[in-house]
């Protein structure tokens, strides 16, 4: 099997935002892979071309972010009239049409970015191997830290591409179909079996885990991540390292929430060790997650990743809402400051339509789907969930009756606030490992435990709504189920809410094998053929 790779050597600067710029490149051209491995900056200039790959159109900026990935897990209608604008891609994914020529390009481009970004890491690692501590400002820790952080990327880069080209566990027949790419150059590497993949990505997390806890338990290390706000806009909590004078802080530090830190690669071997049946392992690593604290230096506390913050999203004025995203509650994120031009987004989440001109409107199947329904279906819980009433919007014409937008992605024609919010590009979670500590939980029939967490989560994103007869009332605690089945069906609902359009709802149906609504009265479980997307015919380079 020959892997198409395009190595990396310069790309545009990351600056993260607030923080500092991590250097100066020379213009492109001016580099060869040889001059970057001399020195410290060049390392670190390649490790950001790493992560803007990551951020490109084809993987986490779009595609497995809003995009594809979420058309293939029906979120999204397409009843508003597109019959004038011929062949929509998404509403081709979203029908599992994969070979069909308006989508199967971007499918190709998909498998094929994935392992550019894989060559780069593999590139990245084996000069990092062998470089003397000298060359890094911030010697051996920096060298560990960048190397950790490289085998993380290889890592979630081959797991996601496993996610979609190869089978769930649960219908696992052996098949070796990807594979797992370890050296560079290797443009003919063989696909493997799911099981002994798993294995390398764990084994490439432990890793990564153990080099990178050098640098972030650091006093420095816990200030960079010991909220959202440190994470992700560069604002350090009060007696941290660092606060009193931040701007004296190497930009290459600051945002950890952009980075594969140790904390996020704790949550991403949470997510790795579900994903292969592993449930006592996982449970382990999130809840490890959910207690990390960062201590200053005058005894000050923090929960990193247990607080949730939802200030940011109250009301109504969708145009001056500051956290979109909700960063309390985010991990990890890939960063892209020109997402809004680079990605087109005012045409995926446009506010007004332009006569016929619809875009690729992302209209969410509320009626379909209902997935604000309360699960028993007693209930319309819309008005009381800030996922529905403060998160999706509605554009001021062309759409009718219950179908809305996501408003994560909304696009406020304040230029400083919607780069702010649509810069990030979520893909790991705090909610994530209550999930899967509540999966745990349940599996073990300790319902009351799992509820205990499901609950929680309902409440923190529960307001007062009025309901029939003028009564106010919020969100309910759910009825402890007594089996399995319900209990998936009550952790699927809210799942259901908290990922819209940001790329893991798909992840979750395929792993469990969920049964979702397909329309015109068909309920059921994806088969191969639909959760299951074709590797390219042609990947020579």
């Amino acid at each position: 099997m020959k892997i198409y790779i395009q190595i990396v050597l310069l790309f545009s600067l990351l600056s993260f935002g607030s923080c500092k710029d991590w250097l100066d490149l020379q213009p492109e051209g001016q580099a060869t892979s040889e001059e970057l491995f001399t020195s410290g900056d060049g390392f670190r200039s390649v490790l950001a071309g790493v992560y803007e790959a990551m951020a490109s159109k084809n993987l986490y900026g779009v595609e497995l972010q809003f995009g594809l990935v979420d058309c293939m897990s029906r979120q999204y209608t397409w009843s508003w009239d597109y019959s004038s604008q011929g062949v929509n891609m998404y509403k081709v994914a979203g029908e599992f049409d994969y070979y069909n020529s308006a989508l199967r390009p971007t499918i190709d481009a998909v498998w094929k970015g994935g392992f550019n970004v894989v060559a780069n890491t593999n590139n990245l690692i084996q000069n990092l191997e062998g470089a003397s501590a000298d060359l890094f400002k911030g010697g051996e820790m920096e060298r560990k830290m960048i190397l950790g952080e490289a085998y993380a990327c290889r890592a979630l880069m081959h797991f996601d591409l496993l996610r979609l080209f190869a089978p769930a566990l649960i219908h696992d027949e052996g098949e070796e179909r990807v594979p797992y790419v370890e050296d560079y150059p290797n443009i003919q590497p063989v696909g493997i079996a799911v099981k002994p993949f798993m294995d390398k990505v764990i084994r490439d997390l432990k890793k990564a885990r153990e080099l990178t806890v050098v640098f972030d338990t650091t006093a420095l290390g816990q200030s960079m991540s010991s909220s959202g706000q440190s994470r992700f806009n560069g604002l350090l909590d009060h007696g941290m390292e660092g606060s009193q004078k931040p701007e004296d802080i190497d930009g290459f530090y600051q945002g950890r929430g952009f980075r594969l830190s140790y904390y996020a690669i704790t949550a991403l071997l949470a997510r790795v060790y579900q994903y292969a049946g592993q449930y006592e392992e996982a449970f382990q690593m999130a809840d490890t997650v959910l207690k990390f604290k960062a201590v200053g230096s005058l005894g000050t506390s923090y929960d990193m990743f247990s607080k949730e913050d939802f200030h940011g999203v109250s009301g109504d004025d969708f145009e001056n809402k500051s956290d979109l995203k909700c960063v309390s509650n985010l991990i990890f994120a890939v960063y892209n400051e020109e997402a809004y031009n680079d990605y087109g987004l005012g045409n995926f989440f446009m506010k007004h339509p332009s006569g016929m001109n619809k875009g690729n409107w992302l209209v969410l199947d509320m009626d379909n789907q209902k997935i604000f329904m309360r699960p028993d279906e007693t209930m319309d819980e819309s008005n009381m969930d800030i996922r529905c009433k403060n998160l999706l919007f509605q554009p001021s014409s062309g759409l009718w009756g219950n179908q809305k937008i996501s408003a994560k992605w909304y696009c406020s024609d304040n230029t400083e606030i919607r780069k702010k919010n649509v810069r990030i590009l979520p893909v790991i979670r705090a909610t994530e490992m209550r999930y899967i500590m509540a999966e745990y939980y349940a599996r073990k029939k300790q319902f009351e435990e799992a509820y205990k967490i499901l609950n929680e989560i309902r409440r923190n994103r529960s307001e007062y709504a009025e309901v029939e007869g003028g009564e106010w009332k919020t969100m309910e605690d759910l009825k402890v189920a007594r089996d399995y089945a319900t209990f998936e069906r009550d952790l699927i609902r809210d799942a259901q809410r908290e990922w819209i359009s940001e790329g893991q709802l798909f992840y979750l149906y395929k792993r469990l094998g969920v049964r979702i609504n397909f329309g015109k009265n068909e309920v059921r479980e994806m088969n191969k053929s639909e959760y299951m997307l074709p590797i390219p015919e042609d990947q020579s380079m």
